[in-house]
């Protein structure tokens, strides 16, 4: 039997042309007709369908899936014939899916089946995988889950069994995917609604301070610098960190609560950083805003919690952060520059790791950066504000910096991951990873604290640029001005926003109408106004960040809908999805104008 190979199937998925046929199955008719597939195994056959009723077998199966949600991709796994996948989609009409089908001569006897306008051609279908979990087929699970919402899992009944192997690899791999994505929607929901209000507040204090890349380029170039993490081996390195800030051998650069152990013993770093855009963040250097100590710059991410300046009593400096919108539209140096922006990250340390790269600091020594637990520990002594968390059993282990195996948590593995690419970024500089029973992390060196002493901190450093007080040099008519705009791009986002409104009133009125023609016209109009916002500076620098996820769920749905040959689909897709964005985004802006008119007041006063 010949290819149909003007089946859209093959035009959207080229290379399912050069699918070779298999040994293992056969196309055979069933006793009333029908088409089956039997695979053979180890001298035994088995037939995909039931040998005499395919068709009323799948519709038994998919009664079993009570109610499918709107939102969610279903991942058939298995395709036999098809018949289960026809039968789910005749049920559920309007559900995007996929096909993974992990024996490619059996994809191949499906393809030649499929007739040219077979219920697959339609254009809900996102992705066709076929064969083991190679490269390729990873990367497009791995595109496929950043596009959807909701993953519904459904393997046809004999592949349970005969591809039992096959079934758990491919679980274990997009568990492992949907728990990244998790992991990082967790991390926007939790903080974009905090970043843009927090750039907002912190905005004076920004004003008001030295831009520490700029600050101390010239002065930390070529010299070494500690990045000093919170990590129970910290507590091991308290004298030889004593020994290097009495002589002044290197910078000390704490990050997190590792400045409340130094504080501790009495010894003060040359600055310490700090990025959490949670309120509590200020609990994490309460220590020494209690004691006064007004000696330690703080460096801050532009996006920190909004109450962790108010009250500090040291030197502030700071760094603007990749979600800070605001502060990359509105800030320039009388130069013309943009300032230098550092990349939001799972970890403090990461982000102070960014900022001695930038600098040229050499080497570069990290200390109590354990990423793993010691002795059921994973933060050093003196944190006051760090409720600790047992190790347990079921952790996951990786490399020791003494060759042992370390137990660590899948949030250490990220910040792990996060340094080790920072670092293969760079060349000439030199990484020493001085933490005792901590994890590898690639692209250091493990020496001793003490040896790193002895052998590699000879000469003093000046540090007397980080006690000299200085506002930032930003334009402030380039401020002014860029802020007239944004108060002129409000006016115009309003309008924009309530032409939205009515377009989608439209589009909702001609569907209950079932005005097919006539929607095409509305689409058109839609398109224009929705670009129209998307290009629209108050609704990119205000609106948009407190709705990062959504949009990107919006986006992933934006091809499939305006590919769309079926206008009462699309209208339908388009009130479901955009309205959606549009109405939340209204409802935050609402919620937020009144503290972005005291910031534009202020900026004019």
């Amino acid at each position: 039997m010949q290819h149909h190979r003007d089946n859209s199937l093959y035009h959207r998925f080229p290379r399912l042309l050069l699918l070779q046929a298999g040994e293992r199955g056969a196309l055979v008719t069933s006793e009333t007709n029908e088409p089956n597939v039997i695979l053979t195994r180890e001298g035994q056959s088995y037939y995909l369908h039931d040998p005499e009723q395919p068709r009323r077998e799948a519709e038994l199966f998919v009664l079993g899936f009570n109610e499918v949600k709107p939102q969610a991709h279903v991942i058939f796994f298995g395709v036999g014939l098809g018949y289960h996948i026809r039968e789910f989609l005749r049920k559920y009409p309007n559900t995007s899916f996929s096909i993974v089908e992990p024996d490619t001569g059996l994809m191949n006897i499906f393809l030649q089946h499929l007739n040219e306008n077979d219920w697959l051609a339609d254009e809900m279908i996102e992705e066709v995988m076929v064969g083991g979990m190679t490269g390729e087929t990873i990367g497009t699970l791995h595109r496929l889950i950043d596009r959807v919402s909701g993953i519904l899992v459904v393997p046809w009944l004999p592949y349970r069994s005969l591809f039992a192997a096959e079934l758990k690899k491919f679980n274990e791999i997009l568990y492992k995917m949907v728990s990244n994505k998790k992991d990082k929607m967790a991390i926007n929901n939790v903080y974009e609604k905090k970043w843009a209000l927090n750039s907002i507040h912190n905005f004076p204090y920004i004003l008001h301070s030295s831009d520490f890349l700029q600050a101390g380029s010239e002065h930390i170039r070529g010299k070494p610098a500690l990045v000093i993490s919170a990590g129970p081996s910290l507590n091991d390195e308290i004298e030889h960190l004593r020994h290097i800030r009495e002589n002044n051998l290197a910078y000390l650069f704490t990050v997190g609560s590792a400045v409340n152990t130094l504080v501790e013993h009495g010894i003060y770093p040359h600055g310490t950083f700090s990025y959490d855009p949670n309120e509590h963040n200020v609990n994490v250097i309460q220590k020494v805003i209690d004691k006064r100590i007004d000696s330690i710059p703080l460096i801050f991410g532009s996006t920190v919690g909004k109450h962790t300046l108010d009250h500090y009593p040291g030197r502030l400096m700071h760094i603007i952060i990749s979600q800070d919108e605001l502060s990359k539209h509105v800030l320039r140096t009388p130069e013309g520059n943009k300032p230098t922006i550092i990349n939001d990250a799972p970890s403090v340390a990461v982000i102070a790791l960014q900022c001695l790269i930038q600098m040229k600091a050499d080497p570069v020594v990290l200390v109590g950066q354990n990423l793993a637990y010691r002795d059921e520990q994973y933060y050093a002594e003196g944190i006051t504000h760090a409720q600790g968390v047992p190790a347990s059993a079921d952790l996951p282990r990786v490399q020791g910096v003494h060759g042992q195996q370390v137990v660590t948590r899948h949030s250490f593995i990220k910040m792990k991951i996060e340094m080790e690419f920072y670092i293969s970024t760079v060349k000439g500089t030199e990484f020493i990873n001085t933490t005792r029973e901590g994890a590898v992390i690639k692209g250091t060196s493990f020496q001793n604290l003490e040896e790193v002493v002895q052998t590699r901190l000879k000469g003093a450093i000046d540090d007397a640029w980080l006690q000299t007080s200085s506002n930032s040099e930003y334009d402030l008519m380039f401020l002014r001005s860029r802020i007239e705009e944004l108060q002129r791009d409000e006016e115009v986002f309003q309008t924009i926003m309530e032409q939205i409104h009515h377009a989608l009133l439209g589009i909702k009125h001609k569907l209950s109408l079932k005005q097919a023609n006539m929607l095409n016209v509305s689409f058109g109009q839609f398109d224009d106004l929705f670009a129209s916002l998307l290009g629209n500076c108050f609704f990119k620098v205000y609106v948009l960040p407190r709705h990062r996820m959504l949009y990107e769920f919006l986006y992933s749905k934006m091809g499939a809908i305006q590919s769309s040959r079926n206008p009462l689909i699309r209208g339908e897709q388009i009130l479901l999805y955009f309205g959606d964005f549009i109405w939340k985004c209204q409802q935050d802006y609402m919620e937020i104008k009144n503290e972005i008119h005291e910031f534009h007041h202020s900026i004019h006063t």
